[in-house]
This record gives structure tokens, C-alpha cells and sequence, in this order.
């Protein structure tokens, strides 16, 4: 475009003109937010339950022997009430035990799955932060869907959870925080943001207990190749979408100029060279945040591999040899 004077001046698209304001720190907000939210609540609820227990056992104190005995049982009614029955009733509701918690453990492993899928169809073909609104894209609105499940299945386990405290601090409800309630920050904010939708490749470390589940593994080896398999593939697809994140942002503190682009696969691959300890060098990270997380994922990463390896091809080395099937020989005892 000619200006006034002679001088060339660039026209923005509007998807340029959007992302000059990024909104990131509200999509991490809201998981933080949600995290502290829910840990205030139940330290708030602790703190009064001890109150109440407190000024019980000193009103029972100063009772007579008679009148604790018959406090007690009291005491124990108000102790299971409503309260244990909803845990009671979640608890059998996700119990691997039951038919019914058997399908649902199944049913959000395969959500799980199909929501990370929809991570690599969108990483594959959108920036990190892109302006493209809820009601034109077909993924987002998928990714709604089952995030909806998974928010119902959350409080369904945070119900039946013994300790509520030790539950939020689990891996998999930091799995939760960081890609629920983004979700529905994108509708508000009318942009997508990629941000941390990758943990949910962290669910695959429960492939042994839905194929138990399911009588597909019955031996000892066979659960345990699993388990070492599916942590790996795990840990590698994670710490590859957080280096896709940080190396196509760039670092907020240098305003996001230093930022290069690279595909979700090309991050896979960076991962696994550098968890081999082969380092090829021709993929690196230039932001400070990517180099700084490989500096910690190395060490990780490089004892998991070296101690999963060989136990992996341990075990395949000790199914082959002792595998197969007993033919009996006709016309011999």
C-alpha cells in the first residue's frame, strides 16, 4: 500500500491484528485459578470439620460416662450421612470391580484419547494462539463436548475420593485443571490456545488398567511391558508439546520475538534424540524456556530411558523364549 510521500506502509490481516494482544494468561489463569480455588475449599472445609469434632469430643468431656456412651453412637450417625452415601455411590459408580465402572473407566480412556488426537490435528495446522472463533471451528467444539464429560467425571472421582486433599494434588486432576477450564475460556475470548493440551498424552500411562480390565493382559510380563511402554510414550509426548509451545510462542519476556516454528512431529523427534543421547543437532530450541526444560527433561528423561529399555527388551527376550504353545506328539504318551 503507497502512503503520502512516497513510503510503503503494510496492511495487517485481522488474524494479525488479534494476536498483537495475546491472551495466554488467561487460559493459564483460569487452570491456576481453578487449582487454588478448589484447595482453599477443601483446607476450608477441613479446618471447619476439626472445629466442630473440637467442640464436640469438649462438650462430651465435661459429660458423664452414660452420656458419652450414648453420645457415641450419635456422634457416628452425623459421621455417615448423606455424605458417605454420595461417596459410596461414586465410589462404585468408578470402581473397576463393577460392570458399570469398568465401561466408564474404558469410555474416558477412549475420550482421552480422541480429545488428544484432536491435539494433533490442531497443532498440525494452527499457531499456538490463533482468533478463530468457537462456532467456526468443528474441533473446539468436539473438544467441548468431551471436556464436559471429563469436568462431570472429575467430580464424580472427587467425590469418591477418601482424601479430597491428596485427590487434587494427583497427577491426573492437573491433567484436568489445564485442559477444562480453558476450554471454556476460549468461548469467551472468542481464540484458540493450544497451551497445555498436551498433558492429556499423560492418560496413556492407564492403557495397563483398561486392558486388565478387559482381560487382554493376564501375566505378570505382559502388565508390566505395558506399564513400561505406555510410561514412555507418555513422558515422550509430553515433554514434545511443551517444547511446541514454548518454541512457537516464544518468551513472553522478550515479547515473544524470539520464537521459531516448528510442527508437533518435529517436537517428537527433538525428544526422542535428545532422550537417546544421540543429539543429531540439526532441531534445537532457541528460547530461554524451551532450553531451560531440556535441561531438566535430559536428566529425567535419560535415566527413564536407560532403565526401561533394557527391562523392555528383558522381557520380549524372556516371552519369546518361553512363549508359545505345549503340542503334544500323536502316538506318544
Amino acid at each position: 500500500m503507497l502512503a503520502a510521500g512516497g513510503n510503503y506502509t503494510t496492511t495487517l490481516s485481522p488474524q494479525e491484528i488479534c494476536l498483537q494482544n495475546r491472551h495466554w494468561y488467561a487460559f493459564l489463569c483460569s487452570s491456576l485459578i481453578t487449582f487454588f480455588v478448589g484447595l482453599i475449599l477443601v483446607l476450608t472445609w477441613r479446618i471447619f470439620t476439626w472445629c466442630c469434632q473440637t467442640r464436640r469430643s469438649s462438650s462430651l468431656a465435661k459429660a458423664s460416662d452414660q452420656q458419652k456412651a450414648a453420645a457415641g453412637p450419635k456422634t457416628h450417625e452425623t459421621e455417615i450421612g448423606w455424605v458417605t452415601e454420595a461417596k459410596d455411590w461414586a465410589g462404585e459408580l468408578i470402581s473397576g470391580q463393577t460392570t458399570t465402572g469398568r465401561i466408564l473407566v474404558v469410555l474416558v480412556f477412549l475420550l482421552s484419547i480422541a480429545s488428544l488426537i484432536i491435539y494433533f490435528i490442531d497443532s498440525s495446522r494452527e499457531a499456538v494462539e490463533s482468533c478463530e472463533t468457537w462456532s467456526q471451528s468443528t474441533t473446539q467444539q468436539v473438544d467441548l463436548a468431551f471436556n464436559i464429560f471429563f469436568m462431570i467425571y472429575f467430580f464424580i472421582r472427587f467425590v469418591a475420593a477418601p482424601d479430597k486433599l491428596w485427590f487434587l494434588v494427583e497427577l491426573y486432576s492437573f491433567v484436568d485443571y489445564f485442559t477444562i477450564p480453558p476450554s471454556f475460556v476460549a468461548i469467551y475470548l472468542n481464540r484458540n490456545w493450544l497451551g497445555l493440551r498436551f498433558t492429556r498424552a499423560l492418560r496413556l500411562m492407564t492403557i495397563p488398567d483398561v486392558l486388565q480390565y478387559l482381560n487382554v493382559l493376564r501375566t505378570s510380563n505382559s502388565i508390566r511391558l505395558c506399564q513400561l511402554v505406555s510410561t514412555f510414550i507418555s513422558v515422550w509426548f509430553t515433554g514434545a508439546g511443551f517444547v511446541h509451545l514454548v518454541e512457537n510462542s516464544g518468551d513472553p519476556f522478550y515479547a515473544f520475538t524470539n520464537s521459531q516454528y516448528l510442527t508437533y512431529w518435529e517436537c517428537v523427534y527433538l525428544a526422542l534424540v535428545t532422550m537417546s543421547t544421540v543429539g543429531y543437532g540439526d532441531i534445537a530450541c532457541k528460547t530461554v524456556l524451551g532450553r531451560l526444560f531440556m535441561v531438566f527433561f535430559i536428566l529425567g528423561a535419560l535415566a527413564m530411558f536407560a532403565s526401561s529399555v533394557p527391562e523392555i527388551m528383558d522381557i520380549l527376550g524372556t516371552r519369546s523364549r518361553y512363549g508359545g504353545s505345549y503340542k503334544k506328539e500323536h502316538g506318544k504318551r
